[in-house]
């Protein structure tokens, strides 16, 4: 009898330790830690954009995608940026943090020594950010030159190993 409680036991065991070790490959549960990687500070990974464009129908279309890794969540967006003519470019780039789970992208535009030419301007670009897991749900600021272009909305939990985003735009009157 004695042997039966002692395999038992050692079933029982066995069977947590395999729940615990799938729970944390898996990325959910309180052992989710153990295998999500380190957590780094939310950061501008990379972005890349265009020259001037000239266009007859300006349309600021973006495209959001995010993916999800253990400790960090990474977002890449892209979208049209309208330039005043030709002779502007994208400037540099900031991402910061501005509480909790919100966070500001802001992408100034600049004079070049391109010549300018009489038609609506615009440029792409892509910017790459992470952002810590952990700050769900996150909302993430897009601004233009200082005014705010679109709001990117998401839960990194929603969906597993990858996430979710939604965008919103304001329109000023």
């Amino acid at each position: 009898m004695n042997g039966r409680y002692v395999a038992a036991a050692l079933a029982a065991v066995a069977l947590v330790a395999a729940a615990g070790v799938g729970s944390a490959v898996a990325g959910v549960g309180p052992a989710a830690g153990l295998f999500a990687g380190e957590e780094h500070p939310p950061a501008l990974l990379g972005f890349e954009s265009t020259g001037a464009h000239c266009t007859d129908d300006f349309m600021a279309n973006s495209s959001t995608a995010v993916s999800g890794g253990g400790a960090n969540t990474e977002i890449t967006h892209s979208q049209n940026i309208s330039l005043p003519d030709t002779a502007y470019a994208v400037g540099g780039p900031t991402f910061e943090r501005l509480n909790e789970t919100t966070y500001v992208l802001s992408v100034p535009t600049e004079a070049t020594d391109a010549e300018a030419r009489d038609c609506a301007a615009y440029a792409r670009y892509e910017a790459r950010m992470r952002i810590p897991a952990g700050d769900d749900p996150w909302r993430v600021i897009v601004e233009h030159d200082d005014e705010t272009a679109t709001t990117l909305f998401g839960d990194a939990n929603s969906a597993g190993a990858s996430g979710s985003a939604s965008g919103g735009a304001r329109v000023s009157e």
